[in-house]
């Protein structure tokens, strides 16, 4: 049993209870990143911005770009497996059809 004349953990270590840390970007959506990018951008424009703060920020936005990447090269690689399977599709294309070639207007007939 726990000593109630002990101090709370999580009033003493941040990282063993609730905190206010930003939640995980690879949990964010593509819009929630870009929005939260856009306030920190906001935030770095302020002069008086706090050097610690500033690291934090900077470190806070890689994290945020890094998922934004992932999940356009994830919507990339499914709008072509898509675009190819419609390709597979179309009597008379050509299976080994790339993606590129239907886009550039190979497809103007469906």
């Amino acid at each position: 049993m726990a000593d109630p004349a002990a101090p709370d953990p999580a009033a003493t270590d941040p990282a063993a209870g609730p905190s206010d840390a930003p939640p995980d970007a690879d949990g964010l959506g593509y819009a929630a990143a870009v929005a939260e990018l856009e306030q920190i951008l906001d935030r770095l424009d302020d002069e008086a911005l706090d050097v610690d703060v500033l690291a934090q920020e900077v470190r806070r936005a890689a994290e945020l770009i890094r998922t934004c990447r992932r999940r356009i090269d994830a919507a990339r690689v499914e709008v072509e497996e898509v675009v190819a399977e419609l390709g597979a599709l179309t009597p008379g294309a050509d299976p080994g059809t790339p993606a590129d070639t239907l886009a550039d207007g190979a497809s103007d007939d469906l």
